[in-house]
């Protein structure tokens, strides 16, 4: 597996400098030519052109993956304990995703991976060892085994040059922090030393202070170190560094002046983005580029293994911006024709395809895309749609797959781990490779979606293709940018893309073939309409979701209530992704009021919200009065008031608003319901 890094690494990097050269010719053509000289001098010396340092970084990883057998196989797992037992069986004959069974975020994986089997284990008898050190020696020890040792006792380094491999990174995790399923992932997936950094440092909505961000660099430092690969700048080995683990999104920092972004003359003292300040030198020039994952073990994995199995194929291009001034440098209908040239299925929704209506005509059911680049501006908890128009996290799509996003728009990620947020609500869907802003960054923050694809198309990894390089002028200093997720993962173009069949991958133990249980309880059904419950939730672990939508009608159908009311909450998924209007609202009807999730309200509401004007039955308009979402009633009820006077009479919608107000006691929340009751 491992022994043609070098042989291969030339030929990816020539093809890598042609991609990348190819980009630097097409912008400079448009340049007057200069004159012929009389006498042609002589033909310079035959130098080969030095890829950037991203470009190169780039290359080594899809060297690993090419050279990586896949198993086209999903491995679900009850528990941490079993994860890594899993994970301990990769080897150079094959890797494959392991996943937690009951995360949400399985199903959207495996609809995108598309498994030849999914295989569900049962909880093995080995604990993870209480104390830390024999955690983190565990851990080690399964990162090296799957890439290949035999002797777990010997380094990283020691190890890697036996393979003639080169890291471009490292993992930094903690064992006593949830995230370390990605980390041990990713170490032992992508070839990286894995190394620890533990300690309190806070949540993810929270704001490190300047001392505590200089002992959490000094840690990160020591761990480079420790892998004795050349670390200290960039290009010379260790380039980009997972961080697993959880840590404050913002930070403050005593920001060198050589490193300050500067505005009207004055640096502004922030909050900065963590992972913009982290991986500095003393002068605050950089040594390296950070990713970071949070959260539980079982989101965690879907992040990782997402970043390392999945393919980016279908990119979808939205601005909210006008077309015209310094909006019109992020303009996506260019990029969107590029990437299509590049092999990417793409598209672009700008101008009259981007306001309101029809962002909220694309919410109906789950949005297919793969990556989404997305320009707007707000706050934390609003967006900006064209025309000015606003949106809320309630209106944040759910996705059909996991995906990755890069989002032009001021403070989208303050609160990351708070879902009722534009960001919290776009990582509670599914996103598992962010870049986005921690603050107000300014427009020219962000890099435009056409230097980011062409940036994509020459191998740079996403998180990096989204963000400055030294020498990118004033904004790449420190500052507010953030990149959440797994910085070595590529969108590269598909044709580029080659994964390596693993042919023989070692049987499970235990393993029970999930297809062969979803039949089996299929079956079951036909005589006993309880086991339609877990039918359905089998199914849509396979991604079946017709079928699962048919099971469910089944059982609607056979009158036994008890069936009925245990199978609707697991059918509720299935029938908003096949967009089943009159179905979901049945089912959505059968729901407890504790079973009537914020997911399974979002659902309801991207169904109903694009069809408002042409429901004319009194009891679906009452319904939907009903289920106004919290913690912003005022954005169901603006949408519905009319149509409440339209369908039920004259003053409807106020008295529907005077209901909630008088129920409300937020602050903010009364205002917005009390502007209702002025504007009519």
């Amino acid at each position: 597996m491992f022994g043609v890094f070098n042989v291969q690494t030339h030929l990816k990097i020539v093809l890598l400098t042609m991609l990348f050269c190819t980009i630097v010719v097409k912008r400079g053509s448009a340049q007057s030519s200069p004159p012929v000289p009389t006498v042609p001098p002589p033909p310079p010396a035959a130098v080969a052109p030095t890829p950037p340092w991203p470009v190169l970084l780039g290359a080594r990883v899809m060297i690993c993956e090419r050279n990586r057998p896949v198993a086209s196989r999903v491995v679900l797992v009850p528990d941490a304990a079993t994860y890594l037992e899993q994970i301990s069986k990769w080897s150079p004959l094959g890797q494959w995703p392991v996943l937690f069974e009951d995360d949400p975020g399985t199903s959207q994986f495996i609809r995108a991976f598309q498994p030849d089997e999914i295989l569900v284990v049962p909880a093995t008898a080995r604990r993870l060892p209480e104390d830390l050190e024999p955690r983190q020696r565990l851990a080690t020890a399964v990162a090296k085994i799957s890439f290949g040792a035999t002797d777990p006792r010997i380094g990283f380094r020691e190890h890697y040059e036996k393979l003639g491999w080169r890291p471009p990174g490292f993992v930094v995790a903690s064992m006593n922090d949830p995230a370390w399923t990605a980390g041990v992932a990713l170490a032992a997936g992508r070839g990286l030393p894995l190394v620890f950094v533990d300690g309190d440092f806070g949540g993810p909505n929270g704001e490190l202070s300047a001392r505590r961000l200089r002992e959490l660099e000094l840690m990160i430092r020591d761990g480079a170190r420790s892998t004795g690969y050349e670390w200290a700048g960039l290009g010379d080995g260790l380039d980009a560094v997972a961080i697993c683990r959880s840590l404050p999104g913002r930070c403050r920092m005593d920001v060198p002046k050589a490193a300050q972004v500067r505005l009207q003359g004055r640096a502004p003292s922030g909050p900065y983005a963590t992972m913009d300040a982290i991986c500095r030198n003393d002068d605050g020039q950089r040594w390296g580029y950070a990713g970071w994952i949070f959260g539980d073990e079982g989101r965690s994995a879907v992040m990782a293994m997402s970043s390392i199995f999945l393919d980016r194929r279908n990119i979808w291009m939205f601005s909210g911006y006008e077309k015209q001034g310094q909006w019109n440098v992020y303009e996506v209908s260019k990029p969107a024709g590029r990437l299509a040239e590049l092999g990417y299925a793409s598209l672009f929704f700008e101008e009259g395809d981007a306001d309101l209506a029809s962002w909220i005509r694309l919410l109906r059911g789950a949005i297919p895309a793969d990556v989404l680049f997305m320009n707007s501006h707000g706050s934390p908890t609003l967006f900006h749609v064209s025309g000015n128009q606003r949106a809320y996290p309630q209106d944040i799509p759910f996705s059909e797959k996991p995906l990755a996003l890069q989002m032009i728009h001021s403070f989208s990620l303050k609160q990351p781990a708070t879902p009722d947020t534009v960001g919290g609500r776009f990582l509670e869907r599914g996103v598992y490779a962010y870049v986005g802003s921690v603050d107000e960054p300014y427009l020219s923050a962000f890099i435009s979606p056409r230097l980011a694809v062409e940036r994509l198309a020459a191998g740079v990894p996403f998180l990096l293709a989204g963000r400055y390089w030294p020498g990118g002028g004033m904004m790449s200093g420190v500052w507010k940018i953030t990149a959440i997720g797994d910085p070595f993962m590529q969108a590269i173009p598909p044709q580029l893309r080659v994964i390596k069949p693993a042919t023989d991958p070692p049987a499970i133990e235990g393993g029970v073939n999930l297809l062969e249980s979803a039949k089996a309880m299929m079956a079951a059904t036909k005589t006993d309409p309880m086991q339609g419950a877990e039918a359905i939730r089998l199914l849509e672990l396979l991604g079946r979701d017709k079928i699962a939508v048919q099971i469910w009608k089944n059982i609607e159908s056979s009158d036994d209530q008890a069936a009925i009311a245990a199978a609707a909450p697991e059918a509720i998924g299935p029938l908003f992704r096949e967009k089943d209007w009159p179905d979901f609202m049945a089912a959505y009807g059968r729901l407890s009021r504790e079973n009537r999730s914020r997911d399974s309200r979002d659902m309801l509401w991207h169904l109903a919200t694009p069809r408002l004007n042409s429901i004319t039955d009194p009891n679906t308009i009452a319904f939907l009065s009903a289920e106004i979402r919290e913690p912003m009633p005022a954005v169901d009820l603006e949408r519905l008031m009319p149509h409440l006077d339209r369908v039920l009479g004259r003053g409807a919608g106020r008295a529907a608003v005077q209901r909630y107000l008088e129920d409300e006691s937020d602050a903010s929340s009364r205002k917005a319901l009390q502007a209702l009751l002025v504007k009519k």
